[in-house]
């Protein structure tokens, strides 16, 4: 859904750009674009995704897919700017891959693509239950239960069926957690406890497949499959 997400944004952002140089308002083009980088790409987007960008496989389906995101935000960026930071704008846009000796200022604008709000109302969602979760995992740090976010076990209480809608491993991604249960209740609450598990040395993520392996034994079963994967591809 992060993917979904960030792209549907893009071509939000898109749209307001291409209206606002139609009426020469280049401000809006700068806050549409400033918010976007800062909030949803920056605050949220590579936040979430770092975690799979760093330690999955390097050709792992979502690692590929979050990939293929940044590129073409990327692409999309540098047009939407070549008319404002116009030395900048082409510098990236000369540096990056595939792009050979065009210029960008030959390039047309990002087309918008209608792909409509199902993931953005989606995340809208997630995003008041993070806060949910963060207003509890706060009182657990200032109670001494815990140091850091990946060593809470959370217990949320979900009022949304958003949460029914995607697998544990993605909504622990999206949170940012290692230990994570839900329960559907009537209004969203959560609960903070230390969680037992062990700190993978690779990715810091505290899992109950830590320690299992002889081979591993401080990599969790995702980052030993891959450093394994990868040593026997060297």
């Amino acid at each position: 859904v992060i993917d979904r997400w960030i792209l549907q944004r893009l071509d939000e952002v898109i749209g307001i750009c291409r209206a606002a140089y139609e009426k020469f308002e280049f401000h809006k083009v700068y806050h549409a674009i400033n918010q976007f980088c800062a909030v949803d790409l920056s605050s949220l987007y590579v936040d979430i995704t770092k975690d799979r960008m760093y330690c999955d496989a390097p050709n792992s389906p979502r690692r590929r897919a979050t990939q293929a995101a940044m590129r073409e935000i990327f692409d999309a960026l540098c047009r939407l700017l070549a008319p404002i930071l116009v030395f900048t704008a082409e510098e990236a846009w000369r540096r990056s891959l595939a792009k050979g000796d065009t210029s960008v200022h030959v390039q047309d604008f990002p087309h918008t693509q209608d792909l409509g709000r199902t993931a953005i109302d989606e995340v809208d969602e997630l995003l008041r239950l993070r806060g949910v979760i963060a207003q509890a995992i706060e009182q657990a740090r200032q109670d001494k239960l815990i140091g850091n976010t990946l060593e809470a076990r959370v217990v949320l209480n979900s009022d949304s069926n958003v949460t029914e809608k995607f697998s544990k491993e993605e909504l622990e991604e999206f949170f940012i957690l290692s230990d994570l249960t839900i329960q559907q209740a009537k209004e969203a609450s959560a609960s903070v406890t230390k969680t037992p598990y062990q700190k993978c040395a690779r990715c810091w993520r505290h899992r109950p497949t830590v320690g299992t392996s002889k081979t591993h034994p401080d990599l969790c079963d995702r980052c030993e499959s891959v450093v394994v994967a990868m040593t026997k591809s060297e």
